[in-house]
């Protein structure tokens, strides 16, 4: 039970210190451009509008391609089922609704 409760606690800890750094990424991006745009750009211009719009979406864009790498640097280095607990439990094998309304197992069932 001890060892079960220590994978959720390093669990939660992981997810949110990627949030954290996701999000400090991101804002981090977004200032570079906003100093950019501000040195670069012109005051007067109606494309500030789409600079603004095109930092934003690149802030995001960049700030996830880093999450992604180091998440993936991460799970090479170090053993992901030892020490942290699954997030999302698997999904039993329950029957489902085909479009009509009668229920599979999942198999291809005839009638």
């Amino acid at each position: 039970m001890k060892e079960e409760s220590r994978k959720k606690t390093n669990t939660a800890l992981f997810i949110l210190i990627a949030t954290i750094l996701n999000v400090v990424l991101m804002i981090g991006f977004m200032i570079v451009g906003f100093v950019l745009l501000g040195k670069f750009g012109d005051p007067e211009s109606n494309l500030n509008t789409l600079w603004l719009f095109m930092i934003f979406a690149g802030s995001v864009a960049l700030s996830w391609l880093i999450y992604n790498r180091l998440i993936k640097w991460y799970t090479r280095r170090v053993d992901m089922e030892k020490n942290f607990a699954p997030v999302f439990a698997p999904r039993k094998n329950r029957p489902r609704k085909n479009d009509a309304g009668k229920k599979e197992t999942g198999k291809n069932v005839k009638e």
